[in-house]
């Protein structure tokens, strides 16, 4: 089997193919100078052999501001959302084509293990990436 991850966040930008860590570092780069209503991504590891649809998909936030990140992952095993060290007393909030995306007060990391997380959804398939905490979803708002 043959993983690539497809990346979306921006109009006109179309599907971003990342196949190894230099395309992944390069789309983080993208993505954190996107501008405000382009902060998050969806990301899905796909096997370029078959022809099926992704059982997870992973929703990636950044900003270039405070250097930080969240991750979403929802697959077989349920939702969960990156674990971080600090609470944001403002919430956590990334613009999707313009729209919200948000994530507990407690899910931001910093960008480098957002960046562990892109790899390891390579490396493994689409499942579960290990190398993050992880906390189940909590009521958000």
């Amino acid at each position: 089997m043959s993983y690539v991850l497809e990346a979306s966040y921006k109009h006109g930008a179309g599907v971003s193919l990342l196949r190894t860590d230099d395309d992944i570092e390069a789309f983080l780069a993208e993505l954190l100078n996107a501008g405000p209503d382009y902060q998050s991504a969806t990301v899905y590891a796909v096997d370029e052999s078959v022809d099926e649809d992704p059982t997870h998909e992973l929703v990636v936030g950044v900003d270039q501001a405070t250097g930080l990140g969240a991750v979403r992952y929802a697959g077989d095993d349920g939702e969960w959302f990156s674990k971080g060290e600090q609470v944001n007393p403002n919430g956590v909030r990334y613009l999707y084509f313009g729209t919200a995306h948000e994530f507990p007060a407690d899910s931001e990391v910093p960008v480098g293990q957002v960046q562990q997380v892109l790899r390891e959804l390579l490396a493994n398939g689409g499942t579960r990436p290990e190398g993050a905490r992880w906390q189940a979803p909590t009521e958000l708002g």
